[in-house]
Order: C-alpha cells, then sequence, then structure tokens
C-alpha cells in the first residue's frame, strides 16, 4: 500500500482507492446494531489497514501515538504530532456484527 485516503464527514463522495481506508467516527447511531470495539496496536496505520480488503472502510473511534494523546472525531485536524506511518499506534475501530430487529 503506497498510500491511504484519510476520509470525513465533508466527502460528498467516496473516491476510488485501492487499498482500504477509515473514517473517524463516534458511537451516535449504533443503539440498533451489535458492535465490538477492538483494540489493536500497529507500527503505522499502513499495517492496520492491510488487515481490510481494497476499498473497505474502516470506522475508527480513536488512534493513539507514542505520545499518549487520543485523536478522535472531535480532535481531527489538529496535527498528529507523530509519524502515523511508522511510529507504534493504538487504533480502537468498530466491528459492526449486525442490526437489531
Amino acid at each position: 500500500m503506497d498510500n491511504f485516503k484519510f476520509l470525513n464527514e465533508n466527502n460528498n463522495e467516496i473516491p476510488f482507492h485501492e487499498g482500504s481506508s477509515w473514517i473517524f467516527v463516534g458511537l451516535d447511531g449504533l443503539d440498533d446494531y451489535d458492535f465490538d470495539i477492538i483494540t489493536e496496536s500497529h507500527y503505522g496505520i499502513h499495517s492496520f489497514l492491510n488487515n481490510f480488503p481494497n476499498h473497505f472502510i474502516v470506522s475508527v473511534l480513536s488512534i493513539t501515538g507514542p505520545d499518549e494523546i487520543r485523536h478522535n472525531h472531535l480532535t481531527q485536524g489538529n496535527g498528529w504530532g507523530f509519524d502515523i506511518t511508522r511510529d507504534l499506534i493504538t487504533i480502537r475501530w468498530v466491528r459492526l456484527r449486525h442490526r437489531r430487529i
């Protein structure tokens, strides 16, 4: 994976992109779904995204870098303060299981 595309709620359309990508989300609106919150550590975002198929968009709750500052949907745009492509990062993400009926 040579690069990744960071998506946000201001995107009007999802661009074609090889590989997977991610978007910061909150837990709002998930009351009707069963889901798991997964926490994983990786050396860079590419290592994390390589676990998903092409064109998959991962719902990320937070990314914490070596400085232990948590970045989430409320803090996006404030700068990372570390190398997101190489440093050890901890990622909390949402895995949807199914919608409750």
